[in-house]
């Protein structure tokens, strides 16, 4: 009879402690935790593609540790819509403090250069990020966690070449040399480093000479540059059409082969071998 009693007087004080407890303000009891978008920032880039990080950080005022069951983002570049993820994979935050969050993403190469090119000389794209982030916790699922930012962001670009005349340089008896110039340019508004130049030279579908330029040439931002590509040929193995195309100065029919290793301040373009074919 007095345990039942116990658990009766028990019973009736835990109304009383509900009852209070309805009465005073949610905000006393839990902080709302806060999600910010940072920014987004370049993590690396190749031909293919360029990855991303959405960076974001969420901040628990409360006692305790806040667990989190996900979250979803949409991200925009430009006005259009390129970019949207959303995942299922928790982790936790420690009472008092905060949790950077950073969620790497692709896009293609060929999309972020169209974007640019819309752009005019300009290396940003624009963006707008929504992002949502779900809580483990009933209570705290009162609080609606979205963020919203919108920002600009650097993208490298790669340096644009073109070639000039090929030019004869020496004709003698047992050699002929010519020189083909390379304009490059480098469109960042940081230095590049473009070093171990190698390439082919062919005429007429067959190879000429194989070269190797071992000099690093540094580019300034914005700056424009010459590389004269040195192509030495003996005449012993040239027949009788190619030695008339020499003596004539018809050259239509070659093409340049080559590749090189670019390298920068920015952290993101870091020894990256670039390609380049060339036919007049």
């Amino acid at each position: 009879m007095a345990m039942r009693a116990a658990q009766f007087y028990g019973f009736l004080l835990l109304l009383v402690l509900l009852q209070g407890c309805s009465q005073m303000n949610l905000d006393n009891v839990v902080k709302e935790p806060d999600l910010k978008v940072q920014n987004i920032a370049v993590r690396d880039l190749n031909l293919d593609s360029v990855v991303l990080d959405l960076i974001m950080e969420v901040n628990n005022p409360n006692a305790y540790p806040l667990a989190l069951a996900g979250y979803d983002y949409r991200i925009r570049f430009n006005d259009y819509q390129l970019v949207n993820g959303s995942t299922d994979e928790g982790f936790r935050v420690n009472a008092n403090d905060s949790s950077q969050i950073r969620v790497p993403f692709t896009v293609g190469f060929k999309d972020v250069m169209q974007l640019l090119d819309s752009m005019g000389d300009s290396n940003q794209l624009h963006y707008e990020v929504d992002a949502n982030m779900r809580l483990d916790a009933p209570v705290l699922n009162l609080f609606n966690l979205k963020s919203h930012k919108k920002g600009a962001i650097t993208i490298p670009q790669l340096p644009r070449v073109s070639f000039g005349e090929l030019k004869v340089k020496n004709f003698n008896f047992t050699e002929a040399s010519f020189e083909l110039a390379m304009q490059i340019t480098n469109p960042n508004q940081f230095g590049l480093d473009l070093k171990d130049l190698d390439y082919t030279f062919n005429m007429g579908g067959e190879k000429w000479f194989d070269g190797r330029l071992d000099q690093t040439v540094t580019l300034g931002e914005k700056q424009t540059t010459t590389v004269n590509i040195p192509v030495r040929v003996s005449l012993m193995k040239l027949g009788s059409g190619a030695l008339n195309a020499i003596r004539n100065g018809n050259f239509t029919d070659y093409s340049l082969d080559a590749n090189f290793t670019v390298d920068s301040t920015f952290p993101a373009l870091k020894n990256l071998e670039i390609p380049v074919h060339y036919a007049p």
